[in-house]
């Protein structure tokens, strides 16, 4: 192999000590467009490998691997290594970690960020699964990998304000409610439901990641009753604060009431709620006029 070539993608992979290109080869893959870039690592002979036990050890085996990389331009890459398994006095036997994957991955670490990446975008799984030729189980078991991970290392120690609001995941009235850090603007947790059980359910998961309920000073939230019910049960010292456009809905629900209540006395105010609910100053003059008889 070329020795400029073989650096180039030494380079490339940011590969470091025993680590380096052997071979490079593109194939055509038969009835697809373009080609497969195949490149080959290897390690260097009598290299000493650390254990998990802190001994270092030469291989006494290896098996073969291969790993789905980024495509280098339009075409797919692949990466095959050896790996060294290490045996120990005791005869136990390890599989040294490569620095490219994680275990039991059959991607790059680079290939599953730039998953991760166009799914944070907000493309459903489908449509990255046909971005990159991959199928959706596989790249679903990536994101759910890292969501994981991510979940294990949540520190919520800090958790001051909050909010909470409740969505439909699908069709047929199938609910799920947020929790959102308001400081650091992330969820902190997700559950299905809306009713006062998810403040149990959210207390729970905020206890076992560092946080305390006692330590939540405000909540951001619509005017549910279950809502209402379920934080002054699990978050006793916390100020409720209801978002805008529910109160506002809530006052306009009451001024229409109140309207036509009032219409089959004053004949003025029938066919003009739209008059009292707009702003003034979005009025036409006729509609003003009308306003200020009201």
């Amino acid at each position: 192999m070329d020795n400029n070539l073989q650096t180039l993608f030494t380079l490339g992979l940011n590969l470091s000590k025993p680590w380096q290109v052997v071979k490079v080869e593109f194939s055509q893959v038969e009835g697809a467009v373009g080609q497969e870039l195949h490149i080959w690592l290897d390690f260097e002979k009598g290299y000493r490998f650390l254990s998990s036990t802190g001994a270092e050890l030469t291989a006494y085996d290896t098996v073969e691997k291969t790993w789905r990389h980024l495509n280098f331009f339009q075409h797919a890459c692949y990466l095959h290594a050896r790996v060294p398994r290490l045996r120990s006095s005791g005869g136990e036997i390890e599989t040294v970690s490569v620095p490219w994957t994680r275990k039991n991955s059959g991607f790059t670490l680079l290939f599953e960020a730039y998953t991760m990446a166009l799914v944070q975008e907000e493309m459903p799984m489908n449509a990255v699964a046909r971005q990159v030729k991959e199928t959706a189980p596989r790249l679903w078991r990536v994101f759910n990998h890292w969501v994981e991970k991510k979940k294990g290392e949540l520190n919520l120690s800090g958790v001051r304000y909050i909010g909470v609001d409740e969505t439909s995941r699908r069709k047929g009235y199938k609910y799920i409610t947020q929790f959102v850090d308001l400081e650091k603007r992330s969820t902190i947790f997700v559950c299905e439901g809306k009713s006062a059980e998810t403040f149990s359910l959210f207390t729970n998961w905020l206890h076992s990641h560092g946080g305390n309920s006692r330590q939540i000073e405000l909540v951001a939230m619509d005017m549910s009753a279950g809502f209402t019910a379920g934080c002054l049960q699990y978050l006793p010292n916390a100020q409720i604060v209801y978002d805008k456009f529910h109160l506002i809905q809530d006052v306009n629900k009451a001024l229409d009431t109140v309207r036509r209540a009032e219409h089959k006395e004053k004949h003025l105010l029938k066919g003009q709620r739209y008059t009292l609910l707009h702003l003034r100053k979005h009025l036409s003059a006729r509609k003003g006029n009308v306003r200020k008889s009201v």
